[in-house]
């Protein structure tokens, strides 16, 4: 059984979908520690007449707090991001198919961050016919308090009985390859492919959202995210 794990991000980008195609079973890894810096855990980018642009959920302060503690800023920011889609993919030939089932996420009362997110990524995985197992990590047993990255990895792995940790390409810069004694190591890699986009010239890397309401549950689209 192959086994992903990633933070939950916002409407994440399509080789988050990639991976998780791939794998048999993903860790929704809640209990990472929130970062600004890495700065996709509460936005992510669409694209509009100017290029591309930031959709973001505005949280409480969250430095050093872990992912599934992260509260909303109580506030219209739904029904922004909503109009914000609206007014820039109204032209896009499937957005009439999918943007009432997004509504309804975005305009939900959300306080935590965590849990938009994963009900955001269940709804893109559905509409890709991605069918992955999805485990929360704050539901499994925690982790040694002494364990590196590495460890808290193959640890979450061991949990849901898998037998193999599918990573990013990003995991050959601070994975400990020696560690995985027992757990094979595979690697997952996206390359960006070209599809069809309003406005001009291919901006590879935006929220998956950008190539579900322009391409639908194509072909073509399977074939970028794995599933065929």
């Amino acid at each position: 059984m192959i086994v992903t794990i990633h933070q939950p991000n916002y409407l994440p980008y399509l080789g988050f979908f990639h991976k998780l195609a791939n794998a048999d079973v993903f860790v929704v890894y809640d209990t990472a520690q929130y970062s600004k810096q890495l700065g996709l855990h509460n936005r992510n980018r669409i694209k509009t007449p100017q290029g591309a642009q930031w959709l973001t959920v505005p949280v409480q302060h969250a430095t050093l707090h872990a992912l599934r503690d992260v509260q909303i800023v109580e506030g219209a920011w739904g029904t922004r991001h909503r109009l914000s889609l609206d007014a820039n993919y109204k032209k896009a030939p499937f957005y009439a198919s999918y943007a009432e089932d997004l509504r309804r996420v975005l305009e939900k009362p959300w306080t935590s961050l965590a849990l938009l997110n994963e009900a955001l990524i269940e709804l893109v995985a559905r509409w890709l016919s991605i069918r992955t197992k999805m485990i929360r990590a704050s539901e499994l047993p925690p982790p040694p308090a002494d364990a590196d990255a590495t460890a808290k990895n193959i640890h979450l792995v061991r949990a849901v009985g898998g037998e193999a940790y599918l990573s990013g390409m990003g995991g050959h810069d601070y994975l400990d390859e020696r560690q995985f004694t027992d757990i094979q190591l595979l690697y997952d890699e996206f390359v960006p492919t070209p599809y069809p986009q309003l406005f001009g010239d291919f901006i590879p890397n935006l929220s998956a959202i950008d190539a579900v309401f322009n391409c639908g549950e194509s072909i073509r689209l399977k074939k970028i995210v794995g599933e065929v």
